[in-house]
């Protein structure tokens, strides 16, 4: 071999070798360092990612003080003294049952591709999309690329991630195991005394409880098959945006038909401790379903989790407001 080949031969070798090297860059500082402590599987770049997912995360949570309020169809009684849902008939788990809530702070968006597909990356999940067949029998995977900056694309980076149940827990649990604090999927009862804007008796889960129809001038702007978040409607009074547009969303509890029947006055309910089925909450198109239907639950099948796929938000379970800071 003459010593030109031999030189091309150790220059192929040693392109492969880094090609094959694991990222060794070295933490930048000490909050690097911890995080790469925490996400060995992650590269710095995805490190880089996983801050501003946290900074962001942590910069938009709307604290919401705790109260009393009326869940369901809170209806009305008549001259007969009689209550009556109003959306006849109900079923029996939205009949008006008395709640209270402890504060806590709600994510003001829904957790976007963006957001999600960091969290694939650092916790070496593979990045798929799953959809469920047209028989409704089973989630197919698709490989894809993340960070999807196609505006017309499914997973585009700004819209809201959908995925499984238990994937959207996992989610939420992630940033609580980064940042130390009480991260989680809300419960039933926090999201709708949210999209109630605390509770109140607003018949449609809009930014000002009010039905959005044809002639109203931001109807044009609602996309039923879902587009960048925050961008439909102006965010109700607490600062959230899409609670009644956009994608359908997990919450953390069981479905029962019963459980609220059995529970009519409950402080910090979290639903059944087990069941068959989870609940999401579909709140339509611009609040065009009312409270008394907003309740969808959702069949378990298969070993992989969930059948259907749905959007999310996270919650903080904490009585003050979060003050943490991530170093930029």
């Amino acid at each position: 071999m003459n010593k030109a080949s031999y030189s091309i031969v150790l220059l192929s070798a040693g392109m492969l070798w880094a090609a094959c090297k694991p990222n060794t860059q070295p933490p930048r500082d000490a909050y690097d360092q911890q995080l790469a402590e925490k996400l060995p599987l992650a590269s710095y770049e995805t490190r880089q990612k996983v801050r501003e997912v946290l900074r962001h995360t942590l910069n938009h949570l709307a604290f919401i003080e705790g109260g009393t309020f009326t869940m369901g169809d809170w209806g009305a009684v008549g001259e007969d003294n009689v209550w009556r849902p109003y959306f006849p008939p109900t079923a029996q788990e939205d009949k008006a049952h008395e709640v209270t809530l402890s504060n806590y702070s709600l994510g003001k968006y829904e957790v976007t591709w963006e957001e999600y597909d960091t969290f694939l990356l650092a916790t070496g999940r593979p990045v798929v999309r799953r959809e469920t067949n047209l028989m409704g029998e089973k989630i197919e995977e698709r490989p894809r690329e993340p960070y999807q900056q196609d505006p017309t694309g499914f997973t585009y980076i700004k819209k809201p991630a959908e995925d499984r149940w238990q994937d959207a827990k996992d989610y939420c649990l992630w940033l609580g195991e980064i940042t130390g604090l009480s991260f989680d999927l809300p419960t039933d009862a926090q999201f709708e005394y949210a999209a109630r804007n605390r509770g109140k008796k607003w018949l449609y889960p809009t930014y000002n409880g009010k039905f959005i129809g044809n002639n109203d001038p931001l109807y044009k702007r609602l996309d039923r098959f879902g587009t960048a978040v925050g961008t439909q409607l102006p965010a109700n009074p607490l600062g959230l945006y899409d609670i009644g547009e956009n994608a359908k969303e997990w919450v953390n509890d069981w479905y029962s038909p019963t459980y609220y029947s059995e529970n009519p006055e409950i402080t910090d309910p979290q639903g059944p401790t087990a069941g068959t089925e989870k609940i999401v909450r579909s709140l339509g198109v611009g609040g065009s379903l009312s409270f008394s239907f907003s309740r969808i639950s959702q069949p378990e099948k298969h070993e992989d989790g969930y059948l259907v796929t749905n959007g999310f938000r996270c919650v903080v379970n904490s009585p003050t407001p979060v003050t943490l800071e991530i170093p930029q």
